[in-house]
């Protein structure tokens, strides 16, 4: 499955039913090196404009939780877990609500004779923060239409629509979740599967997320690690699938509340059936105000197993 807006992305259950991937060093060497030259650009441009003045001591909101909230004046900047694959080390204000959303998002992909088009609308994922430290999430991964065709034959093998997985995730942040250099938090998940075949592996899947943020200037660099626990393509099995990433996130000189980032994404397992997936994703959001930020994003596939291309939009707000 995909979770839209970047997530836990992974081979659809199409692309796991088809053996065999090599992935695209070369391309993805190139690209990773087209991001540290735009990146190195955006630095000269901006620093003089943009540097980050010190931040002082977070105060101490220890004591604020679910039933005793945090005051409006003292909640900490709204990072949502999007646009992009990468996760936010800071976790919903404690006693606050936030929601974030797809509006829409398309994907294609064509691999080993089987391609495939799959459209999804909203994929809510509501948050609650319970204390200073730590959140518990629930996402619905929406309205989901896939339609399957095979070169060889010249017919459509699949055509139809579901409500996609739900997923269910705590959000522990052990430092730096109002200020300093870094950052770093804790995500367990488990995945409840829905009824709707082919949208749906049918299987309960769970894992750990643990994304590092660093904080130099006005720049973000994320550095992120998952270990999952997911169902093999074939049988009933399970085998062991590793994601690694890496992101960085500027504010756009001249561009007051738009910040772009870039991404490389890797996610590789144990199973023989299931290929590695390598993607490059691009992403830009804008705030509207102090709890209302829409974005909009592309992923793009490094190889042949990956998703040739990924387009989403959405929105996120707290209260």
């Amino acid at each position: 499955m995909v979770e839209t807006g970047g997530k836990l992305e992974r081979p659809s259950v199409a692309h796991m039913m088809i053996r065999g991937n090599r992935p695209s060093a070369r391309r993805a060497a190139g690209l990773a090196g087209l991001v540290i030259v735009m990146l190195a650009a955006a630095e000269q441009s901006s620093r003089a404009d943009d540097a980050a003045p010190p931040s002082g001591p977070a105060p101490d909101k220890s004591f604020y939780t679910l039933f005793n909230p945090t005051p409006a004046d003292e909640m900490r900047k709204f990072t949502p877990d999007r646009p992009a694959k990468g996760y936010s080390v800071r976790t919903v204000d404690a006693g606050h609500v936030e929601i974030e959303t797809d509006f829409a998002s398309y994907t294609t992909s064509n691999y080993q004779g089987t391609i495939t088009r799959s459209i999804q609308a909203l994929d809510p994922n509501f948050k609650i923060g319970l204390t200073d430290w730590m959140d518990v999430e629930v996402q619905f991964n929406g309205l989901q239409y896939s339609r399957l065709f095979d070169t060889a034959s010249v017919r459509t093998t699949f055509d139809g629509s579901g409500f996609g997985d739900v997923f269910l995730r705590s959000k522990m942040n052990l430092f730096g979740n109002d200020a300093g250099f870094a950052g770093m938090a804790l995500i367990p998940y488990v995945k409840l599967p829905s009824s709707a075949p082919v949208i749906s592996n049918g299987a309960v899947e769970g894992g750990l997320i643990a994304p590092l943020a660093l904080r130099p200037d006005d720049f973000i660099i994320t550095l992120m690690t998952e270990v999952d626990v997911l169902k093999t393509a074939a049988g009933n099995g399970r085998y062991t699938n590793f994601v690694n990433l890496v992101g960085v996130s500027h504010p756009v000189p001249g561009l007051d509340g738009v910040n772009a980032m870039v991404e490389l994404y890797s996610s590789a397992g144990t199973d023989p059936g299931t290929p590695p997936v390598y993607t490059f994703d691009l992403g830009a959001n804008f705030k509207l105000d102090r709890h209302t930020i829409i974005d909009i994003g592309l992923n793009l596939g490094l190889n042949r197993a990956a998703p040739k291309a990924q387009v989403y939009s959405g929105v996120s707000f707290r209260f």
